[in-house]
């Protein structure tokens, strides 16, 4: 029993959650016995008061706390009154999987007797459409952490919602700093002090989705926004490991970002040199050939759409043929047309709202950007 490691869980909450309950009872009914639960709420409702006065008599610590302290300097504080040798951090919008019949926390405690800091898969709660287009963004996001963490064993990144982290690590690293992702941060500070990272794909938490594209793009621009501020924080520890790691990072971006490739090609391939190439070869053949003479009188007209749809489309149906197959892999489900949906719109957007941020960020015009909660 001397070996068993006591695990604190911690979740922070903005004023409420629908999913604090159902979370907190499948943590209670949890066999791990070595556990304690903290959770931290700004800014707390009614119904979370209720909550906070049910669970407590249940053995679940609450800190309820009156004012706007932000996430970062919640955790930091209740951190403070913890004993567990592992901390695992929740996001309040988060629910365990019950259905894979393995204990949560003692997988967690399991998989760090050789890791310094695991990630928990994620999946999208699918109640809407927007939330199952959505989901594919989460997919190729574990798809790039799995693979970082087979080949590095190391994080640069990490998808907060769901992580565990050694007390000691946590501490050496100083805790969570103020910044808007403050998960991005830990992630790459502890990547630079060497810290091991497993990615556990076998564990899965679910969370929500937004429901509309106006809320989606609303958290997407957040999101962008952070890690447009991450990337100037850790810019030093980021051109190290592209060096280091050149193929795992690359690899990893064009699992996450998979609108990277068109977005580079319609940007730095030029439509002339394609058009002429081709225009030389119809020419050549068509001396001997007659049917060929009208698609090269027609070239100048068709073959920059034709470069173009050519490209589009090997490239999506490329993506789509290994999402397909990761997918029956890792059991998760695949459809086209929600497939479709996500690289042609939110794909793009998505990709677009980063570089946007990032040229934002870096030009330091930043004046007008409204920071949440978080920090």
């Amino acid at each position: 029993m001397s070996d068993i490691k006591k695990i604190s869980v911690f979740i922070p909450v903005y004023r409420e959650s629908d999913f604090l309950e159902q979370t907190l009872s499948s943590l209670l009914n949890e066999p791990y016995k070595e556990k304690e639960i903290f959770v931290v709420i700004d800014e707390p409702t009614q119904k979370s008061l209720e909550i906070a006065k049910e669970f407590s008599l249940k053995g679940v610590h609450f800190k309820l706390n009156g004012e706007r302290k932000g996430k970062s300097n919640a955790l930091n504080e209740v951190v403070k009154e913890s004993s567990g040798d592992i901390f695992l951090f929740l996001d309040s919008d988060v629910l365990i999987d019950n259905a894979s019949g393995k204990s949560f926390l003692e997988t967690i405690s399991r998989e760090m007797e050789n890791a310094d800091i695991v990630e928990v898969r994620k999946e999208v709660i699918r109640d809407s459409f927007i939330a199952k287009v959505a989901s594919y963004d989460y997919l190729g996001f574990t798809l790039a952490n799995s693979y970082f963490s087979r080949k590095v064993g190391r994080c640069l990144v990490i998808n907060g919602a769901a992580f565990a982290i050694k007390r000691e690590i946590f501490e050496k690293l100083g805790g969570f700093r103020r910044t808007i992702c403050e998960d991005l941060d830990i992630a790459t500070r502890s990547f630079a002090s060497g810290a091991r990272f497993k990615f556990i794909s076998d564990l899965i938490v679910f969370t929500k989705a937004p429901s509309s594209l106006r809320e989606w793009f609303s958290q997407r621009r957040r999101w962008a926004i952070g890690a447009a501020f991450w990337i100037k924080d850790n810019i030093k520890t980021l051109r190290k490991a592209l060096r280091k790691h050149p193929r795992v990072i690359v690899l990893s971006l064009l699992s996450s970002f998979p609108h990277i490739p068109l977005f580079l090609m319609s940007l730095f391939l030029p439509d002339k040199i394609f058009a002429n190439a081709l225009y030389m070869l119809l020419l050549l053949f068509s001396a001997t050939t007659s049917f060929l003479i009208f698609p090269t009188a027609m070239t100048s007209l068709i073959i920059p759409a034709f470069k173009s749809l050519t490209v589009l489309f090997s490239i999506f149906f490329g993506y789509s043929l290994i999402f397909y197959v990761i997918s029956r892999k890792i059991r998760f489900r695949f459809n086209f047309l929600e497939f479709t949906v996500f690289y042609f719109v939110m794909a793009p957007l998505w990709l677009i709202l980063i570089v946007t941020s990032i040229i934002r960020v870096l030009a330091k015009k930043t004046s007008n950007i409204k920071i949440d909660w978080k920090i």
